[in-house]
């Protein structure tokens, strides 16, 4: 099962200074640098040094978990998906979480009805 980290590229997000600050919740002077690394959101804040952020906390990366969750094509891809959200719960908030959640269980629903076998006409 391939984590979210391998689906989901960071490096496709377009980040601004402005959602970093509301995000950490000080003003955007503070922000001296930022660099968008590897795994993280590596941010220098003035009168704390180097900071790092968790994509996972970007609005960006929950739009990407809730478009792989919507174009799953299939039943067994779809539960592995959740599979990997469910290993990440801790990292989102439970806000988030429900969002995906209710998310996943209409488009199950939806690929389950689709997947039934349609009676047969006499």
């Amino acid at each position: 099962m391939q984590p979210l980290r391998h689906r989901i590229n960071p490096k496709t997000f377009v980040i601004t200074l402005r959602q970093i600050a509301k995000l950490l919740n000080i003003p955007q002077e503070r922000i001296l640098n930022w660099e968008k690394w590897h795994n993280v959101l590596w941010v220098h804040i003035k009168g704390i040094g180097g900071y790092f952020v968790s994509y996972r906390k970007l609005e960006q990366w929950i739009a990407a978990c809730r478009a792989l969750i919507r174009c799953s094509p299939r039943l067994n891809a779809l539960k592995l998906l959740w599979k990997s959200i469910e290993r990440e719960a801790k990292r989102y908030t439970e806000e988030v979480f429900s969002r995906l959640e209710a998310l996943w269980q209409q488009r199950y629903t939806d690929l389950s009805n689709r997947q039934k076998p349609k009676p047969v006409k006499s």
